[in-house]
């Protein structure tokens, strides 16, 4: 929300932060819920337990690492508990349970994406408070989503990219030890590096034209 600071102005700063915050709480939201649920499938119902097979944003929501997501553009929500051992098949449900809030930020990347071709097509002149919502809603939809899906696939701990590449290796695998170890030291080189964002840059110029594309075929 930083960046919003000197390109808009007055209402339209309240407007378009009000869009930016829903979609953070949507995309963690989802994210998670998609950790639990597909953790609940396959055997292990620990996150039910405590509440956290929720569409609620408040059993998800972690304060600090919300603020500094609207503040930074980098944060994080309450990690979904799971105990692998109650999974009916270790690495399946390691794999799945892993890699299910990647997909629901993808999935809603895709819906987001549709609804923004959509949206953009129907008002080629966004002249009210209400349609400036619906198109920055629409817009950080897409960006947030995909950004997270992005992020948390890299192969770091405690990130989702590092549990699906331990759910194909050996606990003992060389490979997932070092990572383990040295977790914070490669993410923060990553941050302080702009390896993230080079990334980022790299996939959105992929996936997005490819949405879109799919998108203005349909419509």
């Amino acid at each position: 929300m930083l960046d919003f600071i000197g390109v808009f102005q007055g209402v339209e700063f309240f407007i378009v932060s009000a869009a930016f915050i829903l979609v953070i709480l949507f995309s963690l939201t989802i994210h998670e819920f998609a950790h639990s649920y597909i953790a609940y499938t396959q055997g292990d119902v620990t996150s039910k337990y405590f509440g956290r097979m929720s569409l609620n944003p408040a059993k998800h929501i972690d304060p600090m690492g919300f603020i500094c997501l609207l503040l930074f553009g980098f944060g994080w929500a309450k990690p979904v508990p799971i105990n692998s051992v109650k999974f009916k098949n270790y690495r399946k449900g390691l794999f799945l349970t892993s890699i299910a809030g990647v997909c629901a930020n993808i999935i809603a990347t895709f819906v987001f994406s549709g609804l923004f071709i959509l949206y953009t097509n129907l008002n080629t002149a966004i002249v009210s408070y209400f349609e400036t919502f619906v198109y920055y809603l629409l817009y950080f939809g897409v960006s947030i989503n995909l950004g997270l899906a992005i992020f948390n696939l890299l192969p770091i701990p405690p990130l989702d990219g590092f549990n699906v590449i331990a759910s194909f290796t050996k606990g003992t695998n060389k490979f997932v030890e070092f990572l383990r170890k040295y977790s914070f030291v490669i993410l923060l080189a990553f941050l302080i590096l702009g390896w993230i964002d080079i990334i980022f840059d790299i996939v959105f110029s992929f996936v997005l034209p490819a949405f879109y594309d799919f998108w203005q075929f349909i419509f």
